[in-house]
Order: C-alpha cells, then sequence, then structure tokens
C-alpha cells in the first residue's frame, strides 16, 4: 500500500489554514471579555459604571454575567455575525462619536433601542442563557415575579420587554413637550402651591401622620400622573375632590405645580454649625423646617431587606428610590405612615397597585409583620 504525502505547496496551504482559524479564532475570543469591552473610556466611563451597581455585575449568588454574556452570541455563526456588526463600532469610535458622557447621552436612546429591538428579535436569546421559564422555580420567586413571569410565559413575552434598564440607567424621553421646555414661572408655582400647602406643608414636605404624603422630589411626571388620575377620578381622593378639576387645575398649572414640586430638595439632615460665624437662632430655626427625614422604626430591618429585595427593588430600586424614567415613585424618604396607610388601600382593593386589580391578592398574602418590616427598612435608607 503507497502513503501518500501532502505536496509542499497543500501542506503550506493547510498550515496556513490552520494558522488564520487560530488567529481568527483568537481574536474573536481576545475581544469577547469585559476587560478588552471597557478598554475604552467611553463605555469604561458610562455604560460600565452603571453596570457595576446592578444585579449582574454583582448577586448573592456570586454569579457574574459580563458584557459579551449579554451582548454577544454563545453559537459560532451568530457570534461572527455579531463581531462582523461590531466593526461599525470601531468606526465611531475612531470618529468619537460618543467620546464624552455628554455625546453618549445624546444618543443614548438610539442605542439603547437599537439593542432592545436586536433582543425582540432573537427573543432575548442571550438572557435565556440564564434564564428560562422552562427552568423557572416559580415557587422560590417572590409574588410579584411569579405573576409577571406566569403572565409573560403566556403570552409568549420576551425579557426585554420589562427587564429594560436593568443593568444600564433608561434613556431619558425623547422630545419634550413645549410647556416641560419652559422655564419655570416659580412666581406663578408658588402661588398654585399656596393651595397645596395647606395639606402637604409649604415645602411639599408632608405630614408625618400618614395622612398627606411628601411630594417634594417627587419625579414630576408621576405628580402630573397622579393629579391627572385624580381629575379623571381614575383614582379616587375625597380630599383633592375640590382642586382636582379642569377649572381649578388646568393641565398648564398641573405641569407647572409638578414641576416645582420635583424642584424642591429637602435635606435629611441639619448642616452642622458654622462656628467661624455668629449663631443666627432664627435662620437655624428655619432651616430645620427644611430637614424631613423619615423616623426610624422598630421592625426587624434585615428581614424587611430581604423580603424587600425580593418582592419590591426589581421595580423600586435596591435602595427604594425608585425610577422616574418609568414612572415609579420612590419609597424611601416618604412618610412610613403614608405608605402603610396605601398598602392597606391595596390590600382592601381601594387603590390599584401598578394598575393591576390581581396585585390586591398578593399585598393580602403579606403579614402584617411583613409589611412592618419592609416599612423599618425603608425607614433608615435617608439615613446616609
Amino acid at each position: 500500500m503507497k502513503i501518500k504525502f501532502l505536496t509542499p505547496g497543500s501542506l503550506a496551504i493547510f498550515i496556513a489554514g490552520i494558522i488564520f482559524w487560530g488567529g481568527f479564532n483568537t481574536a474573536m475570543e481576545s475581544t469577547n471579555t469585559l476587560k478588552f469591552c471597557i478598554s475604552c473610556h467611553e463605555m469604561e466611563s458610562t455604560v460600565y459604571q452603571e453596570y457595576r451597581h446592578s444585579v449582574h455585575y454583582k448577586n448573592s449568588s456570586g454569579v457574574q454575567a459580563t458584557c459579551p454574556d449579554c451582548h454577544v452570541p454563545k453559537e459560532w455563526g451568530p457570534k461572527v455575525v455579531r463581531k462582523i456588526q461590531a466593526s461599525i463600532e470601531v468606526y465611531h469610535w475612531l470618529r468619537g462619536s460618543i467620546d464624552t458622557p455628554e455625546k453618549f447621552e445624546a444618543k443614548r436612546r438610539v442605542l439603547a433601542e437599537k439593542v432592545w429591538k436586536t433582543m425582540q428579535s432573537t427573543d432575548s436569546r442571550e438572557c435565556r442563557n440564564c434564564h428560562s421559564f422552562n427552568d423557572m422555580e416559580f415557587a422560590q420567586q417572590g409574588l410579584f415575579a411569579q405573576k409577571k413571569h406566569r403572565i409573560a410565559q403566556k403570552e409568549g413575552k420576551t425579557c426585554i420587554d420589562c427587564h429594560k434598564g436593568i443593568s444600564h440607567h433608561l434613556p431619558q424621553e425623547e422630545k419634550p413637550t413645549k410647556a416641560e421646555t419652559e422655564e419655570l414661572d416659580v412666581d406663578y408655582a408658588e402661588e398654585i402651591n399656596e393651595t397645596c400647602a395647606a395639606c402637604h406643608g409649604e415645602y411639599g414636605e408632608g405630614k408625618p401622620d400618614g395622612e398627606y404624603p411628601r411630594l417634594a422630589g417627587l419625579p414630576k411626571k408621576y405628580i402630573a400622573k397622579q393629579l391627572r388620575d385624580f381629575k379623571s377620578r381614575a383614582r379616587l381622593n375625597i380630599p383633592m375632590l375640590p382642586y382636582a378639576t379642569e377649572r381649578e387645575l388646568p393641565e398648564e398649572d398641573l405641569l407647572t405645580i409638578a414641576a416645582y414640586l420635583e424642584s424642591i430638595k429637602l435635606p435629611n439632615k441639619l448642616q452642622p454649625i458654622d462656628e467661624t460665624k455668629e449663631f443666627d437662632a432664627l435662620a437655624r430655626l428655619e432651616s430645620s423646617k427644611l430637614v424631613v427625614n423619615i423616623a426610624k422604626l422598630d421592625g426587624n430591618i434585615p428581614a424587611g431587606e430581604r423580603l424587600y429585595q425580593k418582592e419590591c427593588a426589581t421595580c423600586h430600586g435596591k435602595k427604594g428610590y425608585g425610577k422616574p424614567a418609568q414612572l415609579i415613585p420612590p419609597l424611601s424618604g416618604q412618610h412610613s405612615e403614608y405608605l402603610h396607610r396605601q398598602i392597606k388601600k391595596f390590600r382592601r382593593g381601594e387603590r390599584l397597585h401598578d394598575s393591576d386589580p390581581g396585585d390586591q391578592q398578593i399585598f393580602q398574602q403579606f403579614s402584617e409583620g411583613e409589611i412592618y418590616n419592609i416599612l423599618s427598612y425603608l425607614s433608615v435608607q435617608d439615613d446616609d
């Protein structure tokens, strides 16, 4: 039997192919790491800093999902296609299209929508490398998460439909209305606020007894939505009935007072006395009126934190400061008794939570002790 050997030319082509293939795959893998992704300052100074505060970066299980895990397919073919598409990113890097925070923010919505569209077209393929409806133990999830995931599975929704902004900040709303871009007429806003102040306080600080909520610092779009709901009677509130009418609160005034209340920033503690200056008792007294610090409740704070993170943090944020872009209000910094009153209303079905009547049954499953523990955890979040 004769053994045929490769000709020198064929052998050279064979070796060259191995070298090319090895070099190609090495290049692909070396560009498929977190270190490479943040090697340019555009990414390191923006989205990476956001990602570092997300559950994908650090969590109780110690399993980290890096940039390639979420943005690059694992299958070889789709991965090659994605790498080819990434060449346009190199072009924009050379041009400096997003080389400053201002340029990046200006394009954040376009970039985000492009990623969301890709994820929707692949049924959130990269998410499902780790998360799958079929492998979920719904009973081990929070009650709200269970409900959302069962509905999503039934209706054929995909991960990105609900989980936008889980690792990165959401873009600002585009094309603000003319009323939103106009300079706030503070004098007129203060005139409108005279009506609000009778219940909510001169500075929108609310009442610790829970009768009236703190409004100062709440997102203006959230305030505007609540006021519109009062006007339409979608949210029934007896004390607001005389004021939430088109005559008493036309849309222009509604937007003005919402913007004014958002602009009020109340401190959570008094500043130290400046001993180099003469002490002004009256000024100190006036400053103390601006301070809103939620009194610490005596519940089980560690237990409240665990339950809050399981049930509430996905929407209201890890520390309870809400998500303005999604019209989700802050809970931290709000009066505990007011929050307790709203939860009781959710439990009785007197107010809708997240516009969903089904949430009433979920709230009814929490014990009074569990609710008090959550409120205790929230009560200390403004102590920093």
